[in-house]
């Protein structure tokens, strides 16, 4: 009696520890696809840009604020905000010239979007774009601390781990069950 519940009980820990207990909660590229957008506003949220591909006029500003629980950045050859960026944290960059000016999140493989600037016809290589310098913090902080009104909803995520605990324990008992009768043969 001792050695089958020693055995079902391995069989339950082996079974927790190989199988995911939920799917990825990161990775980007907008899980429910690509979004368009205009206004001056880029959010971070759910492990996507939000809208991924906004439409500007020449000479605008674009706040890109993380309202996501996870950390994330703003990448791109030339211009963008390279440091973590945690939830509530924004910074703004301002396109002069038209063009496409793509960027991504370096931490979530997937994650990307772009500002299209006027027709989206011009250099687009991020030279044209003013921010304050990342690598000499001027007096005022590049990051800024935004209340948001709006909180992303963590539900999906809850329930995958619930989903996912309960399908490891049903395969860890399983093997176990397997596994006894094995031993009782």
């Amino acid at each position: 009696m001792a050695r089958r519940t020693v055995t079902w009980m391995a069989a339950a820990v082996l079974a927790v520890l190989i199988v995911p207990v939920a799917p990825a909660a990161a990775g980007g590229g907008c899980h429910q696809g690509v979004t368009q957008g205009n206004g001056d506003t880029v959010e971070m949220v759910d492990a996507c840009f939000t809208p991924t591909i906004l439409t500007v006029d020449p000479g605008e500003t674009v706040t890109f604020v993380n309202t996501d629980p996870m950390a994330h950045n703003v990448t791109s050859n030339v211009w963008g905000y390279f440091e973590e960026m945690n939830e509530g944290d924004a910074f703004t960059a301002t396109f002069d010239q038209p063009g496409i000016y793509p960027y991504a999140c370096a931490y979530h493989p997937g994650m990307t979007g772009a500002i299209v600037v006027g027709s989206g016809t011009g250099a687009g290589n991020g030279e044209t774009v003013s921010i304050e310098s990342v690598d000499l913090p001027q007096a005022s902080p590049v990051v800024k601390v935004r209340t948001v009104t709006q909180e992303s909803s963590s539900a999906p995520i809850a329930i995958g781990w619930i989903v996912g605990g309960v399908f490891g324990l049903a395969l860890g008992l399983g093997i176990g069950f397997v596994l006894n009768k094995r031993a009782r043969a």
